[in-house]
């Protein structure tokens, strides 16, 4: 029993999913409310399904993968360093702001003045900084307290000490707040000709976060600038640098792209590949190796098996001859049909091999009227005139002349099988290319890109080849550097090959 073929097919394009009468007009059973709730979920689980297979099928760029999981690395990255540098910096700023206050506190114990009992009287301030607690009374503030907690000296004439909340007379850093500002103090012991002090220095929390951002400010901004450039450059970077490393992955499969049953001997080269291509590139080799091998068994059992069926032909058309059967003719064009299959399948497994081919200077317009006397006598049986026209002084081209030979019979017997009675089939041989025009019905749009297939045959066809003969043309052409196309002219068809296909 063979295998049901239809698993194979792909969910929204198989049979069973639209289960219908074939010669019904209503659903196989059911309302049609009924069949048409079936449908639209048939309709939507489709759409599901070739949404899937897409998503899972799409072709996805190795390049552009690594490159966004680099960049997407690199923004991880620089978004951990500025979390890190924000703690560190706010760190640091707390630091400093203790730091500052405790040298202030230094600075304002060092410039006090004492009177003769050694209570301090004054703050001796230099120039360049006795605007300070003037000018910023709120924002900068200082206290010298006695042993008996009363403020001797202050930035603010009569304001009592800085007392922490709860009161604790050992704390040498706190915040407090005055006239609803909050402040941050530092207090520092001094003792002075027997007498206890206490220096306090403080500073609103706004100065220091004008101050904090004059400085960190523009060093965030400039890191963040930094980052940012040596992200586009590691981006740029990163792009070259996979460009460069993917080169031989592209060379390999613009090489992989040129092989074909004609070249199929050539081989990707391991030489410029990362060592860690290296066994897909050798796979792929080996896997050439076995189609190669494959493709050799087949032509070989082709050109075998075409070449075998010849002599028993010639025998039983021999005895058909001879025989006096009512239908000995009919026997005889059947005979002749199966012997001009076989010539083609012979003919066929020949020109798909390079090494068949025996080039050498070719005179094309000697071979093309060897090809019109040939089948001239086709030709006047079909009321069909044959119209050879040579351009003058055609040059020699490398060819082989048998296929050459073969390549026209075919275009020439194939339009003589499309014209109709008292039609004229053209060929015209030029310097860069050689042509075949008929006068029958042309050809339909939608049959131009099956021509050149094996065993592709038109519905309307008047023979009965095996559709082999212009495949036969096609695999000549390409043996031989040329292309082949066909396309509809004015009146019929025109077969077209072109010298120059590159």
């Amino acid at each position: 029993m063979r295998p049901d073929h239809r698993s194979a097919r792909r969910p929204w394009r198989d049979s069973d999913w639209c289960r219908w009468d074939a010669g019904a007009s209503e659903p196989r059973r059911g309302s049609d409310k009924g069949a048409s709730r079936r449908e639209l979920r048939w309709r939507r689980r489709a759409a599901w399904e070739l949404m899937h297979y897409r998503r899972h099928h799409q072709g996805r760029s190795l390049g552009g993968n690594l490159l966004a999981m680099f960049i997407v690395a690199s923004l991880l990255s620089i978004l951990l360093a500025a979390l890190v540098l924000e703690t560190a910096f706010n760190w640091h700023r707390s630091m400093a702001l203790s730091h500052a206050l405790s040298e202030q506190v230094d600075w304002i114990e060092s410039h006090l003045a004492f009177d003769a009992a050694g209570t301090p009287v004054a703050l001796r301030e230099p120039p360049d900084t006795a605007w300070v607690y003037t000018a910023a009374t709120r924002d900068w503030k200082y206290r010298v307290v006695d042993g008996r907690g009363v403020a001797v000296l202050s930035s603010d004439t009569g304001a009592p000490p800085f007392a922490p909340t709860p009161a604790d007379a050992a704390r040498e850093r706190f915040d407090v707040v005055v006239d609803g500002l909050p402040l941050h103090v530092v207090s520092k012991a001094l003792t002075h000709a027997g007498h206890r002090y206490v220096v306090q220095a403080a500073i609103s929390d706004r100065a220091a976060a004008l101050f904090s951002g004059a400085i960190v400010g523009p060093i965030l901004q400039n890191a963040l600038l930094i980052a940012a450039v040596s992200l586009l450059l590691f981006a740029f970077g990163i792009h070259g640098s996979l460009r460069h490393f993917l080169l031989p992955l592209r060379r390999a499969s613009e090489a992989a792209s040129r092989i074909a049953p004609r070249n199929l001997e050539t081989r990707l080269s391991e030489a410029a590949m990362p060592r860690e291509l290296r066994p897909l590139i050798r796979a792929f080799n080996e896997a050439l190796d076995r189609l190669q091998q494959g493709y050799r068994v087949q032509q070989e059992f082709l050109a075998s098996a075409a070449h075998e069926l010849k002599t028993p032909l010639a025998l039983i058309r021999g005895q058909v001859e001879l025989s006096e059967s009512a239908d000995r003719e009919l026997l005889l064009g059947d005979i002749d049909r199966m012997a001009r299959q076989v010539a083609q399948l012979l003919h066929l497994a020949e020109v798909s091999e390079a090494r068949n081919f025996q080039m050498a200077e070719t005179d094309l317009g000697g071979v093309a009227g060897e090809a019109v006397a040939f089948l001239q006598r086709l030709a006047q049986r079909g009321n069909v005139h044959l119209d050879l026209r040579l351009a003058d002084a055609l040059p020699a081209r490398r060819a082989d002349r048998g296929a050459v030979f073969v390549l026209l019979k075919n275009l020439i017997e194939n339009a003589l099988q499309h014209s109709p009675s008292g039609a004229v089939v053209t060929v015209d041989v030029r310097a860069n290319g050689l042509s075949v025009r008929d006068e029958g019905d042309g050809i339909p749009p939608e049959h131009l890109p099956e021509l050149f297939k094996r065993f592709w045959r038109g519905a309307a066809r008047r023979d009965t080849g095996a559709g082999l003969g212009l495949a036969i043309c096609h695999e000549i052409a390409l043996a031989h550097g040329w292309s082949l196309v066909a396309r509809n002219g004015t009146t019929g068809a025109e077969f077209l090959v072109s010298f120059d296909a590159s």
